[in-house]
């Protein structure tokens, strides 16, 4: 399961300053995380099965319907990535969710089958099981990801009014960095829904600077090629495929590239400044 946690960023330098080691790294984590992004969405499960697995997996064949196992199993895949198997084995305690002491169980439980869900494109067994969740944790320090993920839900499922609230909901707060790279997170769902458009929109009202409404250009262009690759229909011959995944590297590198001509315009209009 993504990590639900308080995400924190430094302050935008404003335009015309100098450009300060923080605005460096700041940029620099920008393509970090989309690097990642990248990275995560098309990760490989693991082979076989990890010690952890296969010690939940043996426990749970010897008490088949003991429920606490077949949480910890499916979490198991899930860290795994094994999304297909963490579908399968939550699935069996989907009904009996009522049956945790700790709401906190019942909620990680139904959001990693959504998620796995989600990885499985099965968009509306995804819907079924958002629909059971409750409200999260008072102890979940940030949203963010969790509105993330209801956004994707609802924009695969044709509800684009919900997949707004969530994706508002999602960037509320957020510096411009994070929000983008939830916008990028979202872009293949936010398209299916026609939403798109309206979300850019949103994030131009979010731009204060020049160097902003660059960044926000480079993450459509990245979040179109990402898209392209990971498209349902995508090619399945390994030319075609290394292809696809040349193209992913190439555009992360035009944008770092991007990053770096930012970083050497602010230079160059302090020093003209000065």
């Amino acid at each position: 399961m993504s990590e639900i946690r308080q995400r924190k960023g430094e302050q935008p330098a404003t335009e015309g300053s100098a450009p300060s080691a923080d605005a460096k790294v700041d940029r620099a984590k920008v393509a970090a995380r989309l690097t990642t992004m990248l990275e995560s969405l098309k990760s490989k499960p693991k082979p076989g099965l990890t010690n952890e697995s296969k010690q939940f997996k043996d426990a749970l064949a010897a008490d088949p319907f003991n429920i606490d196992l077949i949480f910890e199993l499916g979490r198991a895949y899930g860290a795994d990535q094994q999304w297909d198997k963490c579908a399968n084995v939550l699935l069996r305690g989907f009904k009996r969710v009522s049956e945790f002491k700790n709401p906190d169980d019942r909620f990680e439980m139904l959001v990693i089958l959504c998620q796995a869900s989600m990885n499985e494109k099965k968009y509306r067994q995804a819907l079924t099981v958002l629909n059971e969740i409750s409200e999260p944790p008072d102890a979940l320090e940030s949203l963010a990801d969790f509105d993330s993920l209801k956004c994707q839900v609802y924009c695969f499922n044709g509800d684009m009014v919900k997949g707004l609230k969530a994706f508002n909901k999602a960037i509320e707060g957020q510096e411009f960095d994070l929000a983008i790279s939830t916008w990028a997170g979202c872009s293949a769902a936010l398209r299916r829904a026609g939403a798109w458009a309206v979300t850019k929109t949103t994030l131009e009202g979010l731009a204060k600077t020049d160097a902003d409404k660059d960044k926000l250009d480079a993450v459509e262009n990245l979040a179109k090629l990402k898209d392209a690759y990971l498209q349902e229909d995508r090619p399945k011959t390994d030319v075609a495929r290394y292809a696809a995944v040349a193209l992913v590297v190439v555009a992360m590198l035009v944008f770092v590239y991007l990053l770096w001509l930012l970083e050497a315009r602010s230079l160059e209009s302090w020093k003209m400044r000065k």
